[in-house]
C-alpha cells in the first residue's frame, strides 16, 4: 500500500505551478526569464499563480528512458516507458499549506522538528481526504531489469504493467482485472486471493496508522521529496545557476483554436561545471543534504565530496543536454504543455575510470552510452476535469482483514 500512496502522491506533486511567485514568503520566486521581454516574463509568472489556483485538470503524461551506445545489449533490452492519464481534482489551499509548511525543516530544534512532522502529518491526511483521481497507467519495464530480477528473484515481473486506480473521499480503489492483464501467474495469484473486479480500501485511515506507528517516517519521505524540488527555489542557487540558463520565446502555435506562446529553457552544464560558481552550488547541496539528514562531515570529508562530484560533472557536462519546452496560452495563461528532455554521454565517464585504473565490464568496454530521457506532460479541462467517481460494485476491503501477503499483493 505504501507504493501505491507514493505513486499516488508523485502524480498529485506533478501539479503545475509549483515556482510561483508569492506575495509574503520569499522562497517561491518568479521562473527564469533570461533576456526575455518583460511582458514575456510576466506572461510566465502570470501562468505559475494561475495554474497555482487551479482545482481541477487532466493530465496526460508520457515518459521514455533508455542508454543507447553499448553495442553488446540491444537498445530496447535498456528501454523504460511510462504513460499515464489522469484526471485531478484538489483543494489548492491544501496544497499550498503542505508546501509551506514543508522549506522550514531542517533548520529548526528537535522539539520544533517534530511539531513539524506532526503538522506535516495532519496536512497528509487532510490533502488524501480532499484529493480526487482517476490514473490510467500502462509501463513498459526493460528487459534487462526483468532478467536481473529474475534471476535474483526466481520470478519473473512482467515486462507490461497496467494499472487503474481511483482515489475519492479518502478510500483507494484499484482495478484488479486490469492488473491481472499484466500475466498469467499475477492473474491465477489474484484468483486464488479472490481480488477480482474493483477492490477498495481506507486509505487515510492506513495512512493515520502508518503516522501513529511512526511519526516522523512517513511525514519525512514526503519532506525529502518536496525539499529536493524546493531547491530550485532558493535564492542563492538560483543566483548561481542564472548565468548559465537560457530562456527563449519560441513561434507561437496554436492549440485547439487558441494562441499559445513557446518557451524553450536550458542549461549550459559544461560551462557552469567549469565554472567556480559550480564548486559554490555543490557546497550549497551538501551542506543542505548533512542539515537535513543529521550526518555529521569534517570539511575533508565535504571537500572530498565535492571533488568528486566536480570531477564526475565535468567528464559528463561536455555533451550533456538539458531542456525545457512551455506551451502556455496567450489570452488565458493556462500551462498546455511542458516537456523536459535529458541526455548524458557516460563514454567519457568509462574513459576516465579505464584510465583510473577500473575493470570495466566487458559489455562497456569500447561501448558510448548515452543515456536519454525525455518526458512530455500535457494539461487541459482547466478548472472543468469530470468529476471522479466510485466504480459500480466496488468491494471493500477492512484494513483489519488484509494479511501481509494480499497487502504485497495490492501493493
Amino acid at each position: 500500500m505504501q507504493f501505491l500512496a507514493a505513486l499516488l502522491m508523485s502524480v498529485l506533486l506533478w501539479w503545475p505551478g509549483a515556482g510561483v511567485a508569492q506575495q509574503d514568503w520569499e522562497p517561491f520566486p518568479p521562473p527564469f526569464c533570461g533576456e526575455l521581454s518583460e511582458a514575456d516574463c510576466q506572461l510566465l509568472i502570470d501562468s505559475q499563480e494561475m495554474m497555482r489556483n487551479v482545482s481541477s485538470l487532466r493530465l496526460s503524461m508520457a515518459l521514455e528512458a533508455g542508454v543507447t551506445g553499448i553495442p553488446a545489449i540491444a537498445e530496447e533490452d535498456l528501454a523504460f516507458e511510462m504513460q499515464i492519464d489522469t484526471t485531478m481534482h484538489l483543494d489548492p489551499e491544501v496544497y499550498e499549506r503542505m508546501r509551506r509548511l514543508a522549506p522550514g525543516m531542517g533548520e529548526d530544534s528537535d522539539e520544533e522538528l517534530s511539531d513539524q512532522y506532526a503538522k506535516l502529518g495532519e496536512l497528509l491526511v487532510e490533502f488524501y481526504e480532499t484529493a480526487a483521481m482517476d490514473m490510467q497507467m500502462q509501463m513498459a519495464l526493460p528487459r534487462l531489469l526483468i532478467d536481473a530480477v529474475e534471476q535474483e528473484e526466481g520470478v519473473a515481473p512482467p515486462e507490461q504493467i497496467g494499472l487503474e486506480m481511483r482515489l475519492l473521499d479518502g478510500y483507494m480503489y484499484i482495478n484488479m482485472e486490469k492488473l491481472a492483464e499484466s500475466s498469467p501467474e499475477l492473474r491465477a495469484q489474484l484468483e486464488r486471493e479472490r481480488m477480482n473486479g474493483w477492490i477498495g480500501f481506507d486509505l487515510v485511515s492506513q495512512i493515520r496508522s502508518d503516522l501513529l506507528r511512526s511519526t516522523s517516517g512517513t511525514a519525512e519521505s514526503l519532506q525529502m521529496g518536496m525539499w529536493s524540488a524546493q531547491l530550485m527555489n532558493d535564492e542563492t542557487i538560483r543566483q548561481l545557476l542564472e548565468p548559465y540558463i537560457t530562456v527563449q520565446r519560441l513561434d507561437d502555435e496554436e492549440r485547439n483554436g487558441e494562441q499559445v506562446a513557446v518557451f524553450r529553457t536550458s542549461l549550459d552544464f559544461a560551462r557552469l561545471a567549469a565554472r567556480p560558481d559550480f564548486s559554490r552550488l555543490l557546497r550549497i547541496l551538501v551542506d543542505r543534504v548533512v542539515e537535513l539528514t543529521g550526518e555529521p562531515m569534517n570539511d575533508q570529508e565535504i571537500g572530498l565530496t565535492i571533488l568528486g562530484f566536480q570531477m564526475i560533472a565535468n567528464v559528463l557536462a561536455r555533451s550533456s543536454q538539458f531542456e525545457m519546452i512551455q506551451a502556455i496560452g496567450v489570452d488565458a495563461p493556462y500551462l498546455h504543455r511542458q516537456s523536459f528532455s535529458v541526455r548524458l554521454d557516460f563514454s567519457g565517464l568509462l574513459t576516465f575510470l579505464a584510465l583510473a585504473g577500473e575493470e570495466l565490464p566487458a559489455e562497456l568496454q569500447g561501448a558510448r552510452p548515452i543515456f536519454t530521457l525525455d518526458a512530455d506532460f500535457r494539461y487541459s479541462d482547466f478548472d472543468a476535469a469530470p468529476p471522479v467517481e466510485k466504480p459500480a460494485r466496488a468491494r471493500i476491503i477492512p484494513l483489519d482483514s488484509l494479511d501481509q501477503e494480499t497487502i504485497n499483493l495490492i501493493s
